[in-house]
């Protein structure tokens, strides 16, 4: 003998009592809001739970970071949605097991049909019929389903389900015990109240609306959901260092130690993206984003491509600002630039290259001022002066220092590794702004032209690192009016002899242009920069 029934309304008695019988086995549920987010919760809490860890799991090992648990959340409220119809049809449909439901004592089943048929009142059962031992309820819209009356007790069943669709079966299994709920309700009002019935009855009636719509805003509706997954799990999954390859986490030796590529990035830019892309069987990594130009002060977009080896390691193969690949000097200054900005944000030392390098000048001219400070107050600073030779031609104060201490003071290196042009660049960037076009003694000319083609290299040298130097600090105009300056300083040394020019080409942009406006000098600065590149120019510093 079966134990009498007892009702789940997901109320805290019913919790306990579903507690000490382990599962829902001798229940009858309501269809109550309470009562199936309880039954749905509890069957799926085991994959509610997994689906949640796997999620953060995912997303930690993607470098989601607190997302991950958006990411968890997500994937259980899928299982959620996705498994609670299953539920449904395995609960509320007649094969549930409610235990023994008899017919209140003393009550004979003809007594019971007239009080179901005095009570019953249900908008979608359009007829009900009756034999000795069954009833039989109809409706065009939901099917026709029969309780029983037997030596178990009364048993509902299914007999016929209006729609053939198996994802439409959990609604027939669901009507099914609505149908049921009534007729509890009718018999034993003690045990479900007419207020938890018709709660029921709205419930179902909402479910059976939801499944009218089209198939096509169904398709809609489910297209928009999964458009809405891949939305959010996309930037989570699909993490920075899988579309980078690895690059992201990586370091660079420009950057300061300890950093990753991508830290160092997304410090400096906004809206930082990366992806990857296969050319010539090479793969090659792409990042972007968006920061303020120095020389014009609007929103300018920088990529980097870095190109991955077989050794799993990689280089900076170029860079770009607003689509236009940048020069070699550019690129350097700019990433100087982003590790020097990553250094301030972080409160550490600077550790690039380029810094280093001027900090090495600085302190080798504040050294070289210093002795020559010191030596211009003894008599031995006066030998210096003496020969003739080596002095300036005009009759100013300020040129009545003698070259050959002016030149002999300097202290520099150039990237070249030759010392002889990178001093010689520093005389020619001091003098270039010294002599107005006619003026210069014959003593400085002979001086430039004893060093051969070591001065075309260095006079090349100097208006390389010039014209770059005054286009981002100052302005592209400002760097056109030096590489004038530079032509004219140029033919004035060798009497405009200009066959011996290191680069002609220079030249032909020097008679071809003459801009007006900072975006026409722009095009030809860039255009004297590629063809200084081109000839060999490298940047000095003094």
């Amino acid at each position: 003998m079966k134990e009498r029934f007892e009702i789940y309304d997901g109320s805290a008695e019913a919790k306990k009592a579903k507690g000490k019988s382990k599962n829902l086995s001798g229940f009858h549920p309501l269809f109550t809001a309470a009562a199936r987010r309880s039954i749905a919760l509890d069957s799926l809490k085991i994959w509610l739970l997994l689906g949640f860890v796997v999620g953060v799991v995912t997303g930690v090992a993607t470098g989601a970071g607190a997302v991950s648990v958006l990411l968890g959340l997500l994937i259980a409220a899928v299982i959620y949605f996705g498994f609670r119809d299953d539920v449904y049809k395995k609960v509320y449909g007649p094969e549930h097991d409610r235990g023994q439901l008899p017919l209140p004592e003393g009550m004979s089943w003809e007594e019971a049909v007239d009080r179901i048929r005095r009570g019953f009142a249900n908008p979608d059962v359009e007829q009900v019929t009756d034999t000795a031992d069954a009833m039989t309820f109809y409706s065009k819209k939901r099917g026709t389903y029969q309780l029983k009356n037997t030596a178990d007790g009364l048993k509902m069943t299914i007999l016929t389900k209006p729609s053939k669709s198996s994802k439409k079966e959990y609604l027939y299994a669901v009507f099914s015990s609505v149908l049921l709920s009534q007729v509890i309700a009718i018999l034993y009002p003690e045990k479900i109240s007419a207020e938890q019935v018709e709660e029921e009855k709205a419930a179902v009636r909402k479910l059976f609306g939801a499944h009218k719509m089209p198939l096509v805003i169904e398709l809609a509706i489910t297209v928009a959901f999964v458009a809405f997954a891949v939305y959010m799990l996309y930037p989570v999954i699909y993490s920075d260092n899988a579309r980078s390859k690895g690059v992201s986490d990586g370091y660079l030796s420009v950057f300061p130690a300890g950093a990753t590529v991508g830290e160092v990035l997304d410090d400096f830019f906004a809206n930082g993206k990366w992806e990857n892309y296969e050319q010539d069987g090479v793969t090659f990594v792409h990042y972007s984003g968006e920061c303020v130009s120095t020389q014009t002060g609007e929103k300018a977009t920088v990529g980097i491509y870095f190109k991955l080896n077989n050794d799993s390691s990689f280089e900076i193969d170029r860079m770009t600002m607003d689509g236009e690949t940048m020069n070699l000097l550019m690129q350097n200054i700019a990433l100087s630039e982003i590790s020097d900005s990553y250094c301030k944000d972080h409160g550490i030392a600077s550790s690039n290259a380029l810094d280093d390098a001027f900090d090495e000048l600085e302190n080798a001219l504040d050294d070289a001022l210093a002795d020559s400070s010191s030596v211009s107050s003894t008599s031995t600073a006066e030998s210096v002066r003496e020969p003739e030779s080596e002095t300036y031609a005009d009759d100013t104060a300020s040129n009545s220092s003698a070259q050959t201490a002016t030149r002999s003071d300097r202290i520099l290196i150039g990237t070249n590794g030759v010392d002889t042009y990178s001093e010689l660049s520093g005389d020619i960037s001091v003098d270039i702004n010294h002599y107005e076009i006619g003026e210069m003694p014959e003593s400085t000319k002979e001086y430039y032209l004893s060093y051969g083609n070591d001065f075309d290299t260095a006079w090349l040298n100097a208006m390389y690192t010039d014209v770059y130097v005054y286009s981002g600090k100052y302005s592209n105009l400002d760097a056109w009016d030096q590489f004038t300056r530079y032509i004219a300083f140029y033919d004035e040394v060798v009497d405009y002899d200009t066959e011996r020019a290191p680069a002609p080409e220079l030249y032909d942009v020097y008679y071809a242009y003459d801009p007006d406006t900072e975006e026409e000098a722009g095009q030809c600065v860039d255009e004297v920069i590629q063809i200084a590149e081109e000839s060999g120019a490298e940047i000095q510093f003094y």
